[in-house]
């Protein structure tokens, strides 16, 4: 069957900005940072949803993960819902849990990103986040794939 070169174009056009609003929603919104001298420069999402959830304890330079949040608000509720796949409210009450069970230690939190990105910057494993497009001295963005 022929295609006609009109409707040829207009159907790839179609599909490349398809693809680029994918692209953009995944690069959009938040970005889980670390200490710059992680020597981390990628991380599965799967992988990010272990260290979130308390279930990958250790980056694979044998680093312990050190998890670092904010206490609430729309970077810390898109961000939870993103990667550990849970609203802000079930990720806070699966961490007690984990405290109450005596598995884990609840996430240091902050009521600011400036000052989780300090605390991320000083602490060898941290891992935290921001919002996209925001990096902080002593820290820098790792890839999600």
């Amino acid at each position: 069957m022929k295609m006609n070169p009109k409707k040829l174009g207009l159907i790839l056009l179609t599909a490349s900005w398809v693809m680029v609003g994918s692209l953009s929603a995944a690069t959009a919104g938040e970005n889980p940072i670390v200490k710059k001298d992680n020597p981390t420069e990628s991380i599965s999402k799967k992988n990010l949803k272990k260290m979130l959830l308390g279930k990958a304890k250790k980056w694979k330079n044998g680093d312990k993960v050190v998890l670092a949040t904010l206490g609430g608000g729309d970077t810390h509720e898109k961000f939870i819902k993103a990667f550990a796949g849970k609203t802000a409210k079930q990720f806070t009450n699966y961490w007690r849990k984990m405290v109450f069970s005596g598995k884990g230690k609840m996430p240091k939190s902050f009521d600011s990103e400036e000052d989780l990105a300090a605390f991320v910057a000083e602490n060898k494993g941290a891992l935290g986040y921001t919002t996209a497009g925001v990096v902080f001295d002593g820290t820098r963005v790792i890839e999600v794939k």
